[in-house]
């Protein structure tokens, strides 16, 4: 954090201040968190208010905290506000005018965390990089990031989720990138925005706030989704493509796809250069493509490039982590699911030709009109790929397991159950000791648990 004392935080941001100014190390809103010196947000949720919490982050060390006047504990810093989103909000603006360096936005339907964390691995060879930790992406995590830049800092990764209109564009007023890099236009959220047109609509809020000398990293794919808002940016768009073609400027060729990595050459303006990705999947090439057309964009040489992306490791957890217990391998991207990603990830499973490919698969939600024919994809897809088990966990991936069997699954092949608990239980029976499992669904089936339940 910038070294303010929270007397000039409160005069820079409008709000009165109480009691001795003091240093604050880090702003912390979850007094599980709080540490020796740091400054303690209060923020009233739905089920809990964090005022009542002020105590216990003062006994923890924090130097003072921010909450309205009622609030009065003598000897502690005291920054007076009625809102704490509201003033956590205000201080990320506030600490993004002091910030000089590039901001690069990452947003899409899938593979942000992916993207961010290669772009990480890149930049973090040369600079100081502040990143979005885990999912901390919304209204009040992006200001949280921002909070962490500091005198030393070099350039800045936010990572943009949302699920409505209006929210790229609220998080982008408090960031102002001057670089962006959107994954792709998939169909989650549709539930809310209508459609994938929709849903291009939204992350393309992000577009006016890129500066005319920034950059937008895309997928060729993607361009006639994008196609009525491309001029609403003055910024250069990198078009991107797993092919060569007439307006795509950076591509691959020469792709080897093994089960644990991704090997290719980047082909660009510059010219060309071999990449060797630890990530397996046709899908991370994609998002390799869009993180080196944007690190190119910031200057860095193609050899640091490419060290940077072959030393890279998931920075955040249960992203399509390869976990060895005993002879098993469980492929743990259970974080969350739509049905691109999970297509996506039943192709990498399926490299595994010699050991038994089980898959565990759960809800999807946030689909709207897709639904059906979402969640219908994924069993076509594990039919086409002639894996070997289904075990399919809710309600909607009915459809999932119908599609299968249409397909040409064999029945027997299907497994379906109510819930995480009911898929763990069938196998710790069931499971070869040598198989290879993937496990994937949305993020409230908790299909976590089936992990930890099996290592």
């Amino acid at each position: 954090m910038y070294q303010l004392d929270t007397d000039q935080l409160a005069h820079a941001l409008g709000y009165p201040h109480k009691g001795e100014a003091k240093i604050p190390a880090r702003v912390v809103f979850d007094s599980r968190e709080v540490s020796p010196g740091d400054l303690f947000v209060a923020i009233q949720g739905d089920r809990v208010n964090g005022a009542d919490y002020i105590p216990t982050a003062l006994e923890k060390g924090a130097i003072g905290y921010v909450a309205d006047a009622a609030y009065d504990y003598p000897g502690a810093a005291h920054i007076i506000v009625e809102d704490g989103l509201a003033f956590m909000q205000a201080l990320g603006r506030f600490m993004r005018i002091r910030f000089q360096g590039p901001v690069i936005a990452v947003t899409g339907s899938q593979g942000k965390t992916s993207c961010k964390d290669l772009l990480t691995h890149v930049l973090r060879q040369d600079h100081q990089v502040v990143v979005t930790h885990e999912n901390q992406n919304n209204e009040l995590g992006l200001p949280m990031t921002l909070t962490r830049l500091t005198e030393e800092t070099d350039i800045l990764i936010v990572e943009m989720g949302m699920s409505g209109f209006g929210e790229i564009a609220f998080l982008a007023n408090i960031a102002w990138p001057s670089h962006a890099l959107i994954t792709n236009i998939g169909i989650v959220h549709a539930e809310i925005l209508g459609s994938q047109a929709g849903i291009a609509r939204a992350k393309s809020e992000l577009f006016p706030y890129v500066p005319q000398n920034g950059t937008i990293a895309v997928r060729e794919a993607d361009r006639d989704l994008l196609a009525p808002y491309l001029k609403e940016t003055a910024a250069s768009f990198l078009w991107t493509s797993l092919e060569a073609g007439a307006n795509t400027r950076y591509y691959a060729r020469d792709l080897v796809l093994d089960t644990d990595r991704s090997r290719f050459h980047f082909c660009g303006p510059a010219g060309s250069f071999p990449v060797d990705l630890p990530y397996a999947g046709q899908h991370q090439v994609e998002n390799a493509l869009l993180v080196i057309a944007t690190a190119l964009a910031l200057g860095e040489k193609p050899e640091s490039i490419q060290k940077g992306l072959a030393g890279a490791f998931p920075l955040s957890s249960n992203r399509m982590e390869q976990v060895v217990s005993g002879q098993r391998l469980i492929l743990n991207d259970s974080y969350n699911a739509n049905p691109a990603s999970v297509q996506a990830t039943l192709k990498v499973l399926a490299g595994y030709k010699d050991r038994p490919r089980w898959a565990c698969i759960g809800n999807m939600y946030e689909l709207g009109p897709y639904e059906k024919t979402g969640h219908a994809a994924v069993g076509e897809t594990f039919a086409a790929l002639a894996l070997e088990k289904l075990i399919c966990v809710g309600d909607l991936t009915k459809d999932t397991a119908q599609a299968a069997i249409a397909a040409g699954l064999p029945a027997e092949a299907v497994v379906t159950v109510e819930d995480s608990a009911e898929a763990l239980a069938y196998l710790q029976d069931q499971l070869p000791a040598d198989a290879v499992l993937l496990v994937k669904g949305s993020h409230s089936m908790h299909m976590d648990t089936i992990v930890g339940g099996l290592i």
